[in-house]
């Protein structure tokens, strides 16, 4: 992990541990969290980086960690946005894949929060 990147990850997370211990007893959207996509057990973290990386690319926009952040989170449906009320990633996989919220990143059809999920891993494991 280059100097630059480490310290935009961890003032990243910083922000966020911080915001999301004021605004919700519960940890489950914390960044960490959502930077290991249940597709870690299935492919193994090379695969899951290089999707992540890939992602990047095609979607430049969000190519940070916090706009990443912010779009999983933008993802909730509106109930889980309140205190106390966080529905689990896998809900939201499970929708966006619903929904039709997918994309092809390196041959696998993901739903939108794995793939986004795959570019925070790979920007915590650069």
């Amino acid at each position: 992990m280059h100097r630059r990147q480490f310290l935009r990850v961890s003032a990243a997370t910083a922000v966020v541990g911080l915001t999301g211990a004021a605004c919700r007893p519960d940890a489950a959207y914390d960044l960490q969290a959502l930077a290991r996509p249940d597709l870690l057990s299935i492919l193994g973290p090379d695969a899951v980086h290089e999707i992540g990386l890939r992602y990047r690319e095609l979607v430049p926009a969000e190519d940070q960690v916090e706009v990443l952040h912010a779009a999983i989170l933008g993802m909730r449906p509106w109930p889980s946005r309140l205190p106390g009320m966080a529905a689990p990633v896998a809900e939201l996989v499970r929708d966006d894949f619903a929904g039709d919220r997918t994309i092809i990143v390196r041959g696998w059809v993901l739903s939108v929060t794995e793939a986004r999920q795959c570019a925070l891993f790979s920007f915590l494991r650069s």
